[in-house]
């Protein structure tokens, strides 16, 4: 059984080596700095298009999927050092800051919302800091006022009745009708909480741990253990069990805890502990997770590839990181049975299929649209990705 297990890892890891770099690296459309700097050109798993062209305010190419994708491919080059990965991400970055700003393509609005915020956490490995403080760099120039877009510009937008957390969007000044989501903590918080660690500033890594405080505390369900997609307080909760909702809060606890001094790490832990045991009981006997948690299997609530590949992420960093004790393997066995059947389910003829394209926390279901589940969708991609990079760092 063991080496069957691991038989199919090795496929598994081999099998999605050549799509990752077939769909990236090694492509000849997905190019960054042609798509990046045009308003009508996209990456191959962009499937919203959004663009200045195409009549969107907001989110061009500074995408938090595209954010996620590039970021992913680091962690490759991290443990390969393969060395195609650094110029393909530094030509994504270098596309989108021209004279110390984001170029008109980039997308980043401060008056939109957390989703642009994402990107910025990649761009922060590029900067340079002296001492703690931001040296004077483009990209410097660039995540320092990101930074200073969010603890100060928007910190209106924080509430200190949602424990210091965001509203997930503040366009016209207005909240949305669920105030925090689980997807905005991963947008923001580990961009937060790196530059906070390099710059010293406690105050704000302290803000950090009590916004995750404030989420574990209310927007957890206490007879399941699985956290609802938004919530305005414990009363007040979008009802829905969204997996890649569950997948974004999975990697922002851990990339977070990678940064936050060691007390408000061991405070963590068994909130981290107790999600992931939630979640292992609700893994389906193929290894993934459903789009909707707690729901069964159906044409419209199918095995998810995002949400899925998340959770591995979580899960492998977590153990690699000495925060979530498996000394039986049983954590790492059920990331990699995960992984496992994704590439085997998910992966065929080089496409990634069943990412849900997208979802809203309005307090309908709005999750289970069979015409949502893509192809190659940057929001699972990306995941993936991640979710590779961690299989190979195990």
């Amino acid at each position: 059984m063991e080496q069957l297990m691991q038989d199919r890892t090795a496929a598994a890891l081999e099998k999605s080596k050549t799509f990752i770099e077939e769909l990236t690296v090694h492509s000849a459309v997905n190019r960054p700095a042609p798509i990046v700097t045009s308003g009508n050109r996209f990456f191959s798993w962009d499937n919203e298009h959004r663009s200045k062209e195409n009549g969107e305010p907001y989110l061009y190419s500074w995408s938090y999927y595209n954010g996620v994708i590039f970021e992913g491919l680091r962690y490759i080059y991290e443990k390969t050092g393969a060395p195609e990965y650094p110029p393909y991400i530094k030509e994504f970055i270098d596309s989108m800051i021209t004279g110390g700003a984001l170029n008109e393509h980039a997308g980043y609005v401060p008056y939109h919302g957390l989703d642009c915020y994402k990107t910025a956490s990649l761009v922060m490995d590029y900067a340079g800091f002296n001492g703690g403080v931001p040296s004077g760099s483009p990209y410097c120039q660039v995540v320092s006022t990101l930074y200073h877009d969010l603890t100060e510009v928007n910190a209106c937008h924080a509430e200190e009745a949602l424990g210091g957390n965001y509203w997930h969007c503040w366009r016209e000044n207005k909240p949305p009708r669920y105030k925090v989501w689980l997807d905005g903590l991963y947008m923001a918080q580990p961009f937060l909480v790196k530059y906070a660690a390099k710059a010293q500033d406690a105050a704000q890594l302290e803000a950090v741990y009590n916004r995750f405080r404030w989420v574990a505390d209310n927007m957890s369900d206490p007879q399941t253990g699985l956290y609802f997609h938004a919530a305005n307080s414990r009363e007040d909760v979008c009802p829905f069990f969204w997996l890649r909702a569950i997948g974004w809060y999975a990697m922002a606890q851990v990339n977070v805890m990678e940064y936050l001094p060691a007390e408000y790490v061991e405070k963590m832990k068994p909130d981290l502990k107790r999600f992931l045991d939630a979640m292992l009981r609700f893994q389906d006997a193929s290894g993934m997770w459903r789009n909707l948690v707690d729901r069964p299997l159906t044409e419209t609530n199918r095995t998810e590839t995002s949400g899925t590949a998340m959770l591995i992420y979580c899960i492998l960093k977590a153990v690699r990181m000495g925060w979530l004790e498996d000394t039986v393997g049983s954590y790492r066995l059920a990331a990699q049975k995960a992984f496992c059947c994704m590439a085997e389910e998910k992966l065929h003829q080089n496409a990634l299929k069943d990412i849900y394209l997208m979802a809203e926390a309005t307090g309908l279901n709005n999750y289970e649209r069979a015409d949502w589940y893509k192809v190659d969708e940057g929001k699972g991609v990306g995941p993936y990705i991640m979710a590779y990079a961690e299989m190979i760092k195990a």
